[in-house]
């Protein structure tokens, strides 16, 4: 479940500065850098990042709006 935590915060946080590109807010580059280093994170995480984007899928939400919980109680019920 920490994992699974983890990547909640980390695909936020990648929306954020992906967002934050794309309105031009802040250094570009810096701001580019930090959302490469968020991406090798997320990928460190395969399985709790595949638990993650199938809860998305199943609740037909975004993976940056779905909590750790709605990802455990997904993965329990099937």
């Amino acid at each position: 479940m920490d994992n699974v935590t983890k990547i909640v915060a980390l695909l936020r946080k990648q929306a954020e500065l992906e967002l934050q590109i794309l309105n031009g807010h802040g250094a570009a580059a810096a701001t580019e850098r930090e959302l490469e280093a968020t991406v090798r994170r997320l990928t460190a995480h395969p399985q709790a990042l595949s638990a993650v984007l199938q809860t998305a899928r199943a609740l037909r939400r975004t993976p940056d709006t779905v909590s750790a919980r709605e990802v455990e109680a997904w993965g329990c019920s099937n």
